[in-house]
């Protein structure tokens, strides 16, 4: 296996890290709070509402789909209007 300690014209030290500042002052004692952070807030828009709403919902529903299914085998799909609209597609695909 090579060996990979250096890499181009020199070789890769130690990381230094700075170090951690937790937002006390100096001569502050670490158990005491701070009361002028303000707070964190999220507002979501209703166009975002709206997407999270209609992520949620299922692919395919498929209650609908069963039922219309059943429907279509019994017989009670079939409308005076879905049929007129099938007639006239079916005309207009002749005609053109």
């Amino acid at each position: 296996m090579p060996d990979i300690s250096s890499i181009g014209h020199g070789s890769v030290g130690p990381i230094n890290r700075p170090p951690i500042n937790n937002g006390l002052a100096s001569g502050y004692h670490s158990r005491t709070p701070r009361t002028d952070r303000a707070t964190d807030r999220v507002e979501l828009s209703d166009h975002a509402k709206l997407l999270d709403r209609l992520r949620q919902l299922p692919d395919i529903r498929q209650d609908l789909v069963d039922r219309i299914r059943q429907e279509i085998t019994d017989g009670n799909y079939e409308t005076p209007g879905k049929l007129d609209n099938a007639i006239d597609g079916v005309f207009r695909e002749f005609t053109e």
